[in-house]
């Protein structure tokens, strides 16, 4: 996965905020928090490349990465609930739902913990600033500053 963004602040510990806009699939996700008026999403990475506050960057992050990470986000809670549910199928409809509802919560913090202990130790896991790219503006021609 490629994206394109700014660079919005950097921490003196080199990390950096990259704004990237909000793309339409994020439209129903809600993942990173921020209200459906925010038009962007922020990203905190380790400044690799020298880049400078308003530079603009490409991020890239591993096909492999990604798709593991979107099978550890959703089918693990959902794995968890589903089980939940099928297991308590004979109960009460409230209490079933309850402990469906209690074990996806118990999900949520099974990735939380996978998250930090394991996947953000693999830096082939962590999207990573690879370029600088800047913008000749007579031309519109955008020229690769960094690789």
């Amino acid at each position: 996965m490629i994206e394109i963004g700014k660079v919005f602040s950097i921490k003196p510990n080199g990390m950096t905020t990259v704004r990237f806009d909000r793309k339409t699939a994020c439209e129903n996700c809600n993942m990173c928090l921020k209200p459906r008026e925010v038009n962007y999403v922020e990203l905190r990475l380790k400044n690799t490349i020298g880049a400078k506050v308003g530079d603009t960057v490409k991020v890239v992050m591993g096909k492999r990465a990604v798709l593991t990470a979107s099978v550890i986000v959703y089918l693990i809670p959902l794995a968890l609930m589903a089980i939940a549910l099928v297991a308590t199928h004979m109960l009460d409809q409230l209490i079933s739902f309850g402990i469906g509802m209690g074990t996806l919560a118990i999900g949520f913090i099974i990735v939380a913990v996978i998250d930090k202990l394991i996947i953000r130790k693999k830096s082939d896991y962590l999207p990573r600033m690879v370029e600088i790219i800047t913008t000749d503006t007579a031309t519109g021609n955008k020229e690769i500053e960094n690789e």
